[in-house]
């Protein structure tokens, strides 16, 4: 997102209030109806849904200057997930009508979400396919990789850092901890990634060429 779309969202917003939320609070519970368009301004937000057996599955990560759910606003779709706090969080609540309107004053604003929700339907896309192949290994991954590239830090080439805990790889992945913890050992041993105390050291080029994709 280049500066000048960003200033005119931060204009937009800024009639808004701040709110903050501490890491684990319920922002919207799946079934509520939102109480308006969130721009997020510090944190990171994880909507998730919960499966019949109880399982938490995480559909998107949210991080700063990212505003939602757009599809409630411009399309009046039903809430179905749980939007939460994944650390401490500060954001602008706006009203859905106006951000509509803003959206169609402003066709570069407009232009900037539409490219970002074709980035991320491809990556939806891609997840249907990893996981359809049913293999464990590609599915988590495909997780380690979309980790790196929207929340992770780039040490060198080809070289990132990731700090996401094993439980959220699962629900990311949808495979079970225990699962986890032996596909990370393997990929370690592979020489793919670097296990520490301070995170997951990842090869990106070497891991996408075993998944045979391009993020």
């Amino acid at each position: 997102m280049n500066q000048s779309i960003l200033n005119k969202i931060n204009a937009f917003f800024s009639e808004f209030k701040v709110i903050e939320y501490a890491k684990g609070e319920i922002i919207t519970f799946a079934g509520e109806e939102p109480q308006g368009v969130m721009l997020l301004q510090a944190g990171v937000v994880e909507q998730y849904d919960i499966t019949p057996e109880g399982n938490r599955i995480t559909v998107n990560l949210f991080k700063p200057n990212t505003f939602f759910p757009m599809s409630w606003a411009i399309n009046k779709t039903p809430n179905n997930y749980f939007y939460a706090a994944l650390t401490d969080v500060k954001l602008r609540r706006a009203d859905p009508d106006k951000t509509v309107a803003f959206l169609q004053a402003n066709s570069d604003v407009l232009f900037d979400l539409l490219s970002r929700v074709y980035k991320g339907t491809d990556a939806l896309l891609q997840r249907l396919v990893v996981t359809a192949s049913g293999i464990a290994s590609s599915r988590l991954v495909f997780e380690l990789l979309i980790e790196a590239y929207r929340f992770g830090e780039e040490i060198e080439a080809s070289k990132w850092l990731i700090k996401t805990k094993q439980l959220s790889l699962a629900e990311r992945s949808g495979l079970a901890r225990e699962t986890v913890n032996r596909e990370l050992h393997k990929l370690e041993a592979d020489e793919l990634i670097s296990l520490s105390k301070g995170g997951i050291e990842l090869n990106v080029q070497k891991l996408e060429q075993k998944l045979d994709i391009h993020i």
